[in-house]
C-alpha cells in the first residue's frame, strides 16, 4: 500500500436518509472494531459548506465505500454517484472497493449485481455485527467449523406421495364434505410459491365467522403437505393458547429447550429452529390482529405462514386476502352432494335465504340429512321458527360454533365501543347490501337525540364504531356503503327483541324519508340516488302491520316517493299499490280534504291513466278537482294541474271538446301566474299542442309544439327527457304534413335522448322508436 492509500480513510458509508439510523449504527461497528468511517451525519453538518461537495470529496478520499441498501436507496438521485466513483475505480469488483450491505429486503440488478454483498435480513443485532465485520475484512477466510455432509453421488431423499403428512405435524382432521374454493386454493398456493427471495411468504385469510376460514386453511394444508417437513396448526385466538401451541413445536422437533420452565424461552428456540430451516407451514387460526402474533413470525422467507382472522388489517405483516360468501353454484353443489338429493330449485332457494355462508349451509345440509327434511321443510322452519331452529341444531364437524353462537364474542366486544351496537342493528333492519353511510350516520344521528336525548355524535365515535365492526368482519366497509350478511342481520335481530326492533325501524324510515327524493316521477337526475335507496326503502316498507305507527306521515312520504320513481321509470303497475297503501294511511291520519291526501289521490289517477283504466282515473281526478275548487282560489296552481291531468285523461277517451276546454282554462291560470317563459307552461302549451294535432288543426299546433321545445331548450339540459317528449310530438305532426327530413331529425335526436336517460326498455323510448320506424317506412314508400 502507498502513502496516498494510508491517507485515506477506510470507508465512506453511503445511504439515505431513511436509513440514516442503521448507517450510523454501522459507523459505530467499524469504528468499535478500529476502523476510520465518514458519515454525513457525523462529518458534514458546517455550516455554510456544500454537502454534496462534502460527499464526493469524501467519497473519493476513502479507501472503499459501503452502500446501505434499500428499495429508498436506488430510488435517490444522490447516491447514484457515490457508488459509481466506487464502481469507476473497481469495474470488475476483484479489488471490493464497492461493499453493499442489504438492510432492508431489495433485490439487487445492474452492475452491482454481481457484487458479493452483506445482508442483515433475519439477522439480530451480533448476527449482523458478525456478518459486517466477517464481510469488510481483507483477510478472514470462511471456513466452516464442522465438516460440510458428503453430497456427491449422494441418494436425494425420495419425495413423500402427494396427500401424505408430514413427521412433524399437528393437523386437526380433513373436513370430507369440503366444496369449492378452488380458485381460492390456486391463489393461495401461487402466493405462497412465489420464490422470489424477498417476496412475502405469509398470507392472511380473512372475513366474516362461518365463512370457512379455516376450513380453507385445512383444505389447503392437505392438498400440498407433501411440499413440508413441518406443519404446525396454532391457535390464536387467546394469547395464552397461542403461546402454549407454539411452545409446543419444541418438543415435537425435540429442541434442547422443550424442557425449559420459561415459556419465552422455549418461544425462542422455535424462532431460531423455523430461522434456520425451511420447508415449514405455520398456521395461525382465529387470530386476533397483527400485534398479537407479530412477535411469533420468523424473521425470514424461507418457510411459509398462513394467517386466519376475522380483522382485515394484516398488510404490515402479509398479504391479506378476504375471503367471501359461496358462489351460489357452489353453494348448491355443496347441497346436493352433502345430502345426496337432486333437488337443484330447493337448494337454489335455501342458499338464497343463508346468503351463501358456508357454515350455515353445512348446518342446514346436516339438519335435512339426519332429520331426513326436505330443502322446503327445511326453509319453512328457518322463515318460521328460526330462533328455535337454530337452538336445537349443533355445530357441524370441522367447526365449532353454529350461526347463532359464532358471532357471540365479537357482539360482546362491540358492546365495548361507543354507538357500535347501535350502528350494527340499524344495518339489521334494511337490505344487506350497499347500505349508503350518509343513510346511516343520519340514523345514528336521529337515534341519538330521539333515545340517548343527546345533541349529536362526535365524528370520531362514529368513525371508531365503523371500525370495531370492521374489524371483527361483522361489516364490510367502504368509503362510501357498508355492507352486512342477511345472517349476521338476523341473528341481531333476533337478540334485540320486538321492541327494539320496532325502534330502529321507525329511527331508520325518519331518515330514509327525508333523504329518498319526491321528484322521480319527471327528474330522472335523481335515479342514481332512488335505485340506491330503493332496496332499502323496500325493506323497511315490506310489513304494512307499522304503517300507522308514530311516523305514519314519513312512512306516507317515502311511499309516494317509491312511486313517483317507478312511475318516471315507466313501471305503472308497481306504483298503484304503493300509492294506494300511502293513501290509506294519510286519508285516517288526515281526512280526504286535506292537501297530502288529495296529492296521493291524484297520482294514483295518473297511475291508473297509464295502466289503460281510464274510467277509473277520471272518477278519481274528476274527485280531487271538484274538492279543490270547494276549497281554493280558482286561479290556484294546483287547480290547473288537476285541470290537465283530467284533459289527458279525457283525451285517452276521445273526449275532445271537454279536454280543450279544461287545458285552455289551465293555460290562462299558468300564463297569468308564471308569465309566458316557463316550463309549467310549456308542459300545458304541448298538452294543448297535442289536442289540437289530434283534431287535424296542425296549423295551430305547430306553433304551440315549437314554443313548448323552446321554452324546455332554454330551462333543461339538452338531454333531458321532456325536451325528448316535444321533439317526438313535433316530429309526429311534421310527419303528417309530409316534411319527413325535419321530422326524422327531430325524431332520431329524441330516440337518442330516451335510449341514453330513460333506456331501450321505457314506454315512452319504444314510442319514440315506434313513430321513428313508422316514418322511415313511409319514406321508403315514397322512394319506392
Amino acid at each position: 500500500m502507498d502513502s496516498a492509500d494510508k491517507a485515506k480513510k477506510d470507508f465512506f458509508i453511503s445511504y439515505t436518509g431513511a436509513d440514516e439510523q442503521i448507517a450510523s449504527w454501522i459507523g459505530c461497528t467499524l469504528e468499535d472494531a478500529g476502523y476510520d468511517v465518514v458519515l454525513q451525519a457525523w462529518d458534514m453538518r458546517q455550516a455554510g459548506r456544500s454537502v454534496i461537495g462534502n460527499i464526493d470529496e469524501a467519497a473519493i478520499n476513502c479507501a472503499r465505500t459501503i452502500a446501505v441498501i434499500s428499495p429508498e436507496y436506488f430510488a435517490s438521485k444522490f447516491t447514484v454517484p457515490e457508488w459509481q466513483t466506487a464502481m469507476h475505480s473497481d469495474p470488475t469488483g476483484q479489488k471490493g472497493l464497492l461493499i453493499p450491505v442489504i438492510v432492508r429486503p431489495h433485490e439487487i440488478d445492474g452492475v452491482m449485481k454481481r457484487l458479493a454483498y452483506i445482508s442483515f435480513i433475519g439477522l439480530d443485532e451480533d448476527q449482523a455485527e458478525t456478518a459486517l465485520l466477517n464481510g469488510v475484512s481483507t483477510d478472514k477466510r470462511f471456513k466452516p467449523a464442522t465438516k460440510p455432509a458428503y453430497t456427491l453421488n449422494r441418494a436425494k431423499k425420495k419425495p413423500r406421495f402427494p396427500g401424505t403428512l408430514p413427521d412433524h405435524h399437528n393437523l386437526p382432521h380433513r373436513n370430507p364434505n369440503f366444496s369449492g374454493r378452488e380458485q381460492l386454493l390456486l391463489n393461495l398456493r401461487e402466493s405462497l410459491t412465489k420464490g422470489q427471495k424477498t417476496a412475502l411468504t405469509q398470507q392472511a385469510l380473512y372475513g366474516l365467522g362461518g365463512i370457512g376460514k379455516t376450513q380453507l386453511a385445512v383444505e389447503y394444508v392437505y392438498r400440498h403437505s407433501a411440499s413440508y417437513e413441518v406443519i404446525w396448526w396454532i391457535r390464536s385466538e387467546e394469547p395464552s393458547t397461542l403461546a402454549s401451541d407454539y411452545a409446543g413445536l419444541a418438543l415435537e422437533l425435540d429442541l434442547p429447550e422443550k424442557e425449559e420452565a420459561n415459556q419465552a424461552l422455549v418461544v425462542q428456540s422455535v424462532m431460531r429452529w423455523l430461522e434456520r430451516n425451511s420447508d415449514w407451514l405455520l398456521i395461525f387460526d382465529n387470530a386476533r390482529d397483527a400485534d398479537s402474533i407479530r412477535s411469533f413470525l420468523p424473521r425470514s422467507a424461507i418457510g411459509h405462514v398462513l394467517i386466519t382472522s376475522r380483522n382485515p388489517d394484516w398488510k404490515s405483516v402479509g398479504n391479506p386476502l378476504q375471503i367471501e360468501v359461496w358462489e351460489r353454484s357452489e353453494s348448491v353443489e355443496f347441497l346436493l352432494k352433502r345430502t345426496g338429493r337432486t333437488d337443484d330449485a330447493g337448494a337454489d332457494a335455501l342458499a338464497e335465504a343463508l346468503g351463501d355462508l358456508p357454515l350455515a349451509l353445512e348446518q342446514a345440509a346436516a339438519y335435512c340429512d339426519n332429520k331426513k327434511k326436505s330443502f322446503a321443510d327445511y326453509l319453512t322452519l328457518f322463515n318460521t321458527r328460526r330462533a328455535e331452529l337454530w337452538n336445537r341444531e349443533k355445530a357441524p364437524d370441522g367447526y365449532h360454533d353454529t350461526v347463532a353462537t359464532t358471532w357471540s364474542l365479537a357482539f360482546e366486544e362491540i358492546r365495548k365501543v361507543p354507538m357500535a351496537e347501535e350502528l350494527l342493528s340499524l344495518c339489521s333492519v334494511v337490505a344487506p347490501d350497499a347500505i349508503p353511510r350518509t343513510l346511516l350516520n343520519k340514523a345514528l344521528a336521529d337515534y341519538t337525540k330521539a333515545v340517548k336525548k343527546a345533541k349529536s355524535v362526535d365524528e370520531f365515535v362514529i368513525d371508531e364504531a365503523y371500525e370495531a365492526l370492521r374489524s371483527y368482519s361483522l361489516i364490510t366497509l367502504e368509503e362510501k356503503f357498508v355492507t352486512v350478511h342477511r345472517l349476521v342481520q338476523s341473528v341481531v335481530r333476533d337478540q334485540m327483541g320486538d321492541d327494539f326492533i320496532v325502534q330502529y325501524r321507525q329511527v331508520m324510515v325518519q331518515a330514509l324519508g327525508e333523504q329518498f327524493p319526491q321528484e322521480g316521477y319527471r327528474e330522472y337526475s335523481c335515479w342514481v340516488e332512488c335505485a340506491m335507496l330503493l332496496p332499502h326503502a323496500q325493506t323497511l316498507l315490506e310489513d304494512d302491520q307499522y304503517d300507522h305507527d308514530v311516523v305514519w306521515l314519513t312512512r306516507s312520504f317515502l311511499l309516494g316517493g317509491l312511486a313517483g320513481y317507478h312511475y318516471g321509470r315507466g313501471l305503472y303497475a308497481e306504483t298503484e299499490p304503493l300509492l294506494r297503501r300511502s293513501l290509506e294511511i294519510t286519508e285516517k291520519q288526515l281526512g280526504l280534504d286535506h292537501f297530502e291526501v288529495l296529492k296521493t289521490l291524484n297520482n294514483l289517477g295518473l297511475s291508473l291513466k297509464s295502466q289503460g283504466k281510464y274510467q277509473d282515473a277520471e272518477e278519481l281526478i274528476r274527485c280531487v278537482l271538484e274538492i279543490k275548487e270547494k276549497n281554493m282560489d280558482m286561479d290556484d296552481p294546483s287547480i290547473a294541474t288537476s285541470l290537465i291531468n283530467l284533459a289527458t285523461v279525457l283525451l285517452d277517451q276521445g273526449e275532445i271538446i271537454e279536454a280543450e276546454v279544461s287545458l285552455r282554462r289551465a293555460l290562462k291560470i299558468r300564463e297569468n301566474l308564471y308569465g309566458l317563459d316557463n316550463p309549467d307552461v310549456a308542459l300545458n302549451l304541448n298538452n294543448l299542442a297535442e289536442l289540437l294535432r289530434l283534431k287535424g288543426e296542425n296549423g295551430e299546433a305547430e306553433p304551440l309544439y315549437r314554443r313548448s321545445l323552446a321554452i324546455r331548450e332554454k330551462h333543461y339540459e339538452p338531454d333531458h327527457p321532456l325536451i325528448a317528449t316535444s321533439l317526438n310530438n313535433l316530429g309526429l305532426l311534421l310527419t303528417s304534413e309530409g316534411k319527413c327530413s325535419e321530422a326524422e331529425l327531430l325524431l332520431r335526436r329524441a330516440l337518442a335522448i330516451c335510449e341514453k336517460q330513460l333506456g331501450s326498455d321505457h314506454p315512452n323510448t319504444q314510442t319514440v322508436k315506434a313513430n321513428l320506424d313508422t316514418l322511415l317506412r313511409l319514406m321508403q314508400s315514397a322512394q319506392d
